[in-house]
């Protein structure tokens, strides 16, 4: 989950003071300024990090550190898709594989894990 915390934060530090990202990504920097994207990714991060702590706020802080990477990747596809950036689908396809694996990282942060009893009975293997 830091690892997942460090992509965000990185992500969010790399938006500081950017006025654009010059086409690469068609609608997000149309809809909200970079600056306050970067502010959205710093606090998503720090929040999966806190999240190593809490189980219960990693769950929530993986959803959603997850869709703003696939927002951002379908972003990237978009780019693509309107000529804005011709070889956007190749960071859109590595974002949205990046947005999945959180996913996953998520789905297994949330597990339960193995109970307290012993993994084979007593009576040996049941059959």
């Amino acid at each position: 989950m830091s690892i997942v915390s460090a992509g965000a934060v990185a992500r969010g530090c790399a938006y500081i003071n950017q006025p654009s990202t010059g086409g690469l990504t068609h609608f997000i920097d149309a809809l909200v300024p970079l600056n306050l994207w970067a502010i959205v990714w710093i606090a998503a991060g720090a929040t999966v990090l806190a999240g190593v702590w809490q189980r219960v706020l990693a769950r929530y802080a993986l959803a959603f550190v997850s869709m703003l990477w696939t927002t951002w990747g379908l972003s990237y596809m978009s780019a693509a898709v309107f000529g804005d950036a011709s070889r956007g689908w190749v960071t859109g396809a590595l974002i949205l594989n990046l947005a999945g694996l959180t996913i996953i990282v998520a789905a297994l942060a949330d597990t339960v894990g193995m109970g307290r009893g012993p993994v084979i009975a007593e009576g040996g293997v049941e059959g």
